[in-house]
């Protein structure tokens, strides 16, 4: 129900189920769907009382940290969340590479509301990060965080594919060609068969967009050096 952001359905699901009998994902989901319905502070609680039914086991704790780091992320809690999966990385027995997915995934998200805002160098940073965060197959991604996909409805399958395209794109857009074009390839070295054959349409369009540009440069340049 979360998944389809019916945050009140989803928060009288969840209220639903912990009067029947107080649960560990019956905690997780109020504060999934409190977070959907930007009630921050009561969402924190009902993620600690969440931690009292991990019965310490640093496995269970670590993913709820990086739970708890994703719903107050799309609650705009930004620095909290960065904060939240820096502990999880810091856990016993963690999962690095869990943690390195949704480090991703959040950096992506930022990336993301900076192009929005035509802040091409920003974005930038946030898709290098992205990139350099995560050197995994989109296979790989899935296997590590199902459980993931299931309370979020991640699109992990595209994820690095998006974080490469949108880095390549904004080096592009900021001008930067020498960047663009090694991006392009540090991309293509990277992505499987598969990924390479669905944004073949994609790269050749890029690569004429390159050209483009390398064109204009040449123009200007030959404008500005006497007898050109």
């Amino acid at each position: 129900m979360a998944r389809k952001h019916a945050w009140d359905l989803a928060l009288e699901d969840a209220i639903k189920s912990i009067s029947i009998r107080p649960s560990l994902t019956g905690y997780i989901s109020k504060g999934i769907a409190l977070c959907g319905k930007g009630h921050v502070r009561e969402a924190r609680i009902a993620f600690d009382v969440a931690s009292m039914f991990t019965k310490q086991d640093s496995t269970i704790t670590h993913f709820l940290l990086l739970i708890k780091a994703i719903a107050l992320f799309n609650a705009d809690q930004h620095e909290e969340a960065m904060l939240l999966v820096k502990l999880a990385a810091a856990c016993p027995n963690t999962d690095i590479l869990e943690c390195r997915v949704v480090k991703t995934y959040l950096h992506i998200e930022l990336g993301t509301k900076a192009l929005g805002n035509a802040r091409h160098d920003e974005a930038a940073d946030h898709f290098t990060t992205a990139v350099n965060a995560s050197a995994l197959s989109s296979i790989f991604i899935r296997q590590i965080c199902e459980d993931l996909i299931v309370l979020f409805g991640w699109d992990l399958e595209s994820l690095l594919l998006t974080a490469h395209q949108k880095r390549c794109q904004e080096f592009l857009s900021a001008g930067k060609l020498a960047e663009a074009l090694e991006a392009h390839k540090y991309m293509m070295d990277a992505i499987d068969e598969t990924a390479k054959a669905s944004c073949l349409g994609w790269s050749n369009e890029f690569k004429e967009q390159c050209s483009a540009l390398a064109a204009q440069d040449d123009r200007i340049l030959g404008a500005e050096i006497p007898g050109q």
